[in-house]
């Protein structure tokens, strides 16, 4: 049994080890119940592995996709939310506190804050100082204890990033798994009519999985989190 709370870093495992180890669910359950001698050979090779390094090769690979990802999400979004929120022709924020977020972050960063013409004008040069003030918010920040809700939702972002990047791998997965259950259902129902109960509700689990990555699993999911983390990031400001 591998104990993932032992690993120290909770973004790391939360963010990044979870969604590799999500994708790779299907195929263990499969394995599990339609394949059991290959499982108990498949257990000591997974343990071997992970002494080897796969829990980190999942969390590299979940990152990097999610990474890969996160410019196209950015693009169709307008920006990064957290730059986003910040232009005067964005109202996901009221304009008083806004213009307040602008005058705080401008006396502390020295990095003046731009006028609407300007922004109008030269938005390409506005998101540059927007972006500035967004990477001092997030240097500001790293305290987990000092700002336990922008870690939070950090985490959640990071999250739901990961696991969108790794999306069409975990239909994949699941497609071919579902595919095997149905093969093995197939063939122990030409043995005998009569099919235990488990490996038609591990066929039900897995059907299930793939209709969460098709139509819960997607753009605007990401999005809710990532809209969030940016507000906390604001919100910082108050403390």
């Amino acid at each position: 049994m591998i104990d993932l709370t032992k690993i120290a870093d909770p973004y790391e495992r939360k963010a990044r080890i979870y969604p590799g180890l999500i994708c790779l669910f299907p195929l263990l359950i499969t394995v599990f119940v339609a394949y059991p001698k290959i499982f108990h050979l498949w257990s000591s090779l997974v343990a071997l592995s992970v002494s080897f390094g796969l829990l980190q090769f999942l969390a590299h690979l979940a990152r990097d996709r999610g990474k890969r990802m996160e410019k196209n999400l950015f693009q169709e979004w307008d920006g990064m939310p957290s730059v986003r929120f910040f232009r005067f022709r964005d109202q996901t924020i009221p304009n008083p506190i806004k213009q307040r977020y602008h005058s705080l972050l401008s006396q502390k960063t020295g990095i003046n804050a731009p006028m609407s013409d300007f922004e109008s004008n030269k938005p390409t040069e506005a998101d540059e100082i927007y972006l500035s003030w967004s990477d001092y918010l997030r240097g500001k920040t790293r305290s987990v204890n000092k700002y336990p809700l922008v870690f939070k939702e950090n985490v959640n972002y990071g999250f739901r990033r990961n696991l969108y990047g790794l999306r069409n791998l975990c239909l994949l997965v699941s497609i071919v798994c579902l595919l095997l259950i149905i093969a093995k259902i197939y063939q122990l129902y030409q043995a005998s009519p009569s099919i235990g109960a488990t490996i038609i509700s591990t066929a039900m689990i897995i059907a299930v999985y793939l209709l969460i990555f098709l139509f819960i699993v997607n753009k605007n999911w990401v999005k809710m989190t990532a809209d969030a983390y940016a507000r906390q990031l604001l919100e910082s400001l108050n403390t």
